[in-house]
């Protein structure tokens, strides 16, 4: 009777083996379970990124305000508080966490010079530019081992205004 038994065991054993070999239900859903984390991990660095592309859209926007406000009419060139509001309330900060700088009196490159005597550096002609430089820390939301966290995002603006 052991004998028998064994037979129909092992009988049992190599059909259930040859029916699960050739069955194909379900791998679908094991391709799926393979794929998911790898496809959730694209996704999820595609909306970091393309959060921190808006950011800095968003910014650039913001100094473009500024400079808008400072070239409006003459005595706003003069006014950095007024430059700064304006940059401020195109980028919706109401908890100033911007950082926002302005100056004027430079070449395009930002060295200062303040006698029209000298010249800038390059082809430029030196003159009175107005620069509005916008910039906010901005974090991840996974780590990345080739960018550091947080980091810098900045948009600026310059016009020339004489």
């Amino acid at each position: 009777m052991t004998g028998r038994r064994t037979m129909e065991f092992s009988g049992i054993r190599a059909w259930a083996r040859r029916r699960l070999a050739l069955d194909e239900k379900g791998i679908a859903g094991v391709e799926l379970a393979l794929a998911t984390p790898m496809l959730a991990l694209l996704m999820a660095g595609g909306v970091d990124f393309g959060r921190a592309i808006y950011e800095q859209h968003r910014l650039a926007a913001a100094a473009d305000a500024g400079i808008q406000y400072a070239s409006a009419s003459a005595s706003n060139l003069t006014n950095s508080s007024g430059i700064i509001a304006a940059a401020r309330a195109d980028a919706s900060d109401t908890t100033n966490s911007l950082t926002v700088t302005t100056g004027s009196c430079t070449c395009p490159t930002g060295t200062t010079l303040c006698s029209t005597a000298t010249t800038c550096t390059g082809s430029t002609v030196s003159g009175t530019y107005q620069k509005v430089t916008v910039s906010e820390s901005y974090s991840t939301i996974m780590n990345y081992g080739f960018v550091s966290n947080p980091f810098t995002i900045t948009g600026q603006s310059m016009v020339r205004t004489q």
